[in-house]
């Protein structure tokens, strides 16, 4: 149980608990407030937790799965994880240290520097989220592409075994049910 409890993959999931929960006592506000298409949203620091956990769950399970079948890259997974991690705590941090606003100040004449100041890291946080999100799906494809290649390459031996049995170890068979399936 250790040595599955000591894996790369797993800081996919401690490291949003871990720098959220830093973040949620360490903000100046209680709550996150982002703005997407006209709309503002209230998010509190658990509600990021679990919204990151949600991003990380299924490259979690790929990192997983990858593992136990022999065919995960070194490379591929620490890149991966490193850049994950790294952007959910620019996200974390953008949120920590983001001053609250009112939200009335978006119609105010000209720009308060406070609410430009602002707008900036929200959109900044979202940028990066949307770059998160990019990066667990690119994962996901070379997951999903190492699977096949790896099924491909098991039916492939499993079709060349059968073949040297028929061939032989049947003495029944002359050779030519074989060469005759492959034709």
């Amino acid at each position: 149980m250790t040595a599955r409890l000591i894996r790369a993959e797993n800081l996919l999931w401690a490291v949003p608990i871990l720098f959220g929960l830093l973040a949620n006592y360490a903000a100046y506000s209680d709550v996150a407030l982002v703005y997407i298409d006209d709309n503002y949203y209230i998010l509190t620091f658990p509600t990021l937790i679990g919204i990151s956990l949600l991003v990380m769950l299924i490259p979690f399970m790929m990192h997983s799965v990858l593992r136990d079948l022999g065919q995960r890259s070194f490379f591929a997974s620490w890149a991966h994880v490193f850049f994950s991690c790294l952007l959910i705590a620019t996200i974390l941090f953008i949120y920590t240290y983001a001053l609250p606003i009112n939200i009335k100040w978006r119609y105010y004449m000209g720009e308060l520097p406070a609410y430009k100041k602002w707008s900036y890291y929200n959109t900044l946080a979202l940028g990066i989220f949307q770059l998160l999100v990019y990066i667990q799906a690119a994962y996901l494809i070379y997951g999903v592409s190492v699977l096949v290649k790896h099924r491909v390459d098991q039916k492939r031996l499993e079709r060349e075994h059968y073949d040297y049995i028929i061939d032989h170890l049947d003495p029944n068979n002359s050779g030519s049910l074989s060469k005759n399936a492959v034709a």
